[in-house]
């Protein structure tokens, strides 16, 4: 994959990782917590299988967008 590709890939699964994770209080605010525990487990599963299954094999193919993403994230809060 080109770099362009690499970028909009790593930016779609923090995306969705954020969206997976801004869930959680509500999740535990209206489900029962035997419930909670069950699905935060899963959003937690989704986010490793986004993170290596799409992130890790990106910044594999372009070593360079690691020191990219963190130093956008030091200066602004995010990799957008």
């Amino acid at each position: 994959m080109d770099i362009d590709l690499a970028r909009d890939l790593v930016r779609t699964a923090f995306q969705i990782s954020a969206d997976l994770q801004k869930l959680l209080p509500v999740l535990k605010a209206k489900c029962p917590e035997d419930e909670y525990r069950d699905l935060a487990r899963g959003i937690a599963q989704a986010i490793d299988f986004v993170g290596v299954g799409l992130t890790d094999k990106a910044i594999k193919s372009h070593p360079e967008l690691k020191e990219e993403i963190e130093a956008a994230i030091a200066e602004k809060g995010h990799y957008r």
